[in-house]
């Protein structure tokens, strides 16, 4: 046995540590040996095979639900060794903590497990799946004690049927039934109101929030998009605002970008179901997260990529190749179909992917196309060289995964859900099949272009989102800790103000319990501190904020103002001639007609002018665009694609 202070190597019957002084009896209360004796480790067989202990009824499937005991199965993987345990790194406290008998870890007071407020709406899910709602509270409920059986706490929160701590006038407090007809500020009242319940109560205040059910059972909240006259989109889908329950006035500020300087409440992540999910939807996905409390081990993944972006998505993935966990294909596959362990799509399409789709793997990265019209329903790639696209995935294809896996779509609408069945979203499929985690977009993603010059690759906004996804996963941090890191990234990487670093960040979403992790090796984790949700993504003194202007090139006009501002844009006409040059010397772009032109003037200062193109027929199922910044001298500093 091995003192769970400092790791020095102690004996059966000792009471202390002779290292630290650390009291052996009072942390494990029991005889340990019995324990070694009697509990073996396990193999993920073992889940299959162990006897629930708990039933919950269903009246629409006329049958029971059951759970397994997971405080018996943490037991038996126990191995009576404990290592110090660190309270800001989840991986430590799911991996150690929960493997020790009885979690007698609480004792600790430096250890503290993170909790979650389960956010729904009962009466609103039950409609929805034509269930009642008994059986709906009660899996809850059973789903809640498993987890605090081994000392994380769940709290469910029914926003239909919820009764505020706040005094009425009239009587001892408010109640409320939220449905349809409220809008998400009220789901958001409820929130706050309940999380200082739960703070107050407990001593702690939740560090995550797990939305349970889509758009019509929590509203997902819809600000307005951060580029003006965008071509796309007018609004972005995000749970973002959620992290902020402060009310209405955060509205403003996510407007302005100033809300990136406020303090999250949470780590989020929404279970959403389709138009045509039921309850054993809900259960399987519950019954999975107990049996993958402890974490989902890496040992294969999967990625796939449009051949456009073939370069950025190998240094996106680095990690993840590095590791040797994606399948190597030298020599089986040509160079049109495969780079470094990346497949390459269209030339591997939506009829022959699955002779090399990895159904075996716990992580997949998809760097390819999306659409948000009804027929889009998979993803997409471009032909090398043009912008015609071609089916290459769909969501049949990610039914057939037989692990529990986590995925990172760069696509445009690559999480999109609302309205849709699972026969017409990705995300949707995936979530209801084997996928813990998924995060991908509800709007346009942009992300970089490959170069000519192999020797100079560069990422932009949703490419940075997924790589330090990926890596943070890869570190040991939950899925709501993740997307919180990639977030801080993705706005770190950009000058304060910068539209499409505030576009992706709010518009991509995680959807699975915030909670979840990796299980990686012991000494692969490098997270010396995993993200809190209280520290901004910007400090307090930023400078945020960004003015945009269009700059109209037209043929001379009579005033003097206007011959003046035509001066003005033939200098920016001159500045776009050596933009084309630049994208066929170094992108292989033929040079084209402009769409738009934007001047840009940062809050602190800075300007810079944004060159916009049409790439693809306007008749095109999936719409190409690619957007230039340069310097007002004209010195290009990024080129970003549509997905």
């Amino acid at each position: 046995m091995f003192c769970p202070d400092c790791g020095n190597k102690v004996g059966e019957t000792d009471m202390f540590c002779e290292n630290c002084g650390f009291n052996l009896k009072k942390f494990f209360q029991g005889d340990i040996k019995e324990l070694e004796e009697n509990m073996n480790m396990e193999n993920d067989s073992n889940v299959a095979d162990s006897q629930p202990t708990e039933t919950v009824g269903n009246s629409s499937g006329g049958g029971l639900f059951k759970f397994f005991d997971l405080k018996s199965f943490v037991t038996r993987l126990a191995t009576g060794v404990a290592l110090k345990l660190f309270s800001n790194n989840i991986s430590e406290v799911l991996y150690t903590a929960c493997e020790i008998f009885d979690m007698c870890a609480k004792d600790s007071a430096e250890t503290r497990l993170p909790s979650c407020i389960m956010f729904t709406n009962i009466k609103s899910l039950a409609l929805s799946m034509n269930v009642d709602q008994k059986d709906l509270k009660s899996l809850f409920e059973k789903f809640i004690k498993e987890k605090s059986s081994i000392g994380l706490n769940y709290y469910l929160l029914d926003a239909g049927d919820y009764t505020y701590q706040k005094k009425g006038f009239w009587d001892g407090g408010k109640h409320v039934s939220l449905g349809s007809g409220n809008d998400v500020w009220d789901y958001m009242d409820v929130l706050a109101d309940f999380n200082e319940k739960i703070t107050k109560k407990s001593g702690d205040a939740p560090e995550y929030l797990f939305i349970v059910g889509g758009d019509d059972v929590i509203p997902m909240p819809c600000i307005k998009h951060y580029i003006k006259n965008d071509k796309h989109d007018d609004s972005i889908d995000t749970d973002l605002l959620y992290a902020y329950p402060y009310g209405e006035k955060v509205l403003s500020l996510f407007e302005n970008m100033e809300i990136f300087k406020y303090d999250q409440q949470f780590f989020i992540g929404r279970l959403p179901f389709g138009s045509d999910a039921s309850i054993e939807d809900l259960y399987n996905y519950l019954y999975r997260d107990l049996e993958l409390t402890l974490g989902v081990e890496l040992k294969e993944a999967y990625g796939q990529c449009d051949p456009n972006w073939k370069k950025t998505s190998v240094v996106v993935a680095d990690e993840v190749i590095g590791g040797n966990y994606m399948r190597n294909y030298d020599g089986r596959l040509t160079d049109e179909h495969y780079y470094r362990r990346m497949i390459l799509s269209p030339m591997i399409y939506n009829e022959n992917v699955h002779q090399v789709f990895n159904t075996e793997a716990q992580l997949y990265y998809y760097n390819l196309h999306g659409g948000n019209a009804v027929r889009s329903r998979g993803y997409f790639g471009a032909i090398y060289g043009t912008n015609q696209t071609v089916p290459v995935i769909e969501p049949e294809h990610l039914t057939k995964c037989e692990n529990p896996n986590f995925v990172i779509s760069e696509a445009c609408y690559g999480a999109r859900f609302i309205g849709l069945d699972k026969n017409h979203s990705m995300m949707l499929s995936s979530i209801h099949n084997k996928t813990m985690a998924f995060v991908g977009s509800s709007r346009v993603a942009w992300g970089a272009v490959d170069q000519n010059d192999s020797a100079n690759v560069g990422i932009s906004y949703a490419d940075i989102m997924a790589k330090y996804y990926m890596n943070a996963l890869m570190q040991g941090a939950t899925a709501g800790q993740a997307l919180y890191l990639a977030r801080y990234f993705v706005l770190k990487s950009c000058r304060a103000g910068d539209l499409r670093a505030a576009l992706t960040v709010t518009e991509f979403n995680l959807y699975g319990d915030p909670l979840m992790a990796m299980r990686v090796p012991r000494e692969k984790v490098s997270l010396d501190k995993a993200a809190s949700p209280n520290v901004p993504f910007h400090e307090k003194d930023v400078a945020v904020g960004c003015y945009v202007e269009e700059v109209k090139c037209k043929g001379e006009e009579s005033s003097l103002l206007e011959r003046v501002r035509n001066a003005v844009d033939n200098n920016i006409l001159q500045i776009h001639d050596k933009v084309n040059k630049l994208l066929y010397a170094k992108y292989g772009i033929e040079p084209r007609n402009i769409d738009s032109i934007f001047k840009k003037r940062y809050a602190d200062g800075h300007q810079e002018l944004e060159f916009n193109y049409v790439m693809s027929d306007k008749d095109a199922e999936i719409p190409a665009y690619l957007s230039v910044t340069s310097s007002v001298n004209g010195d290009v500093t990024n080129v970003t694609t549509s997905k």
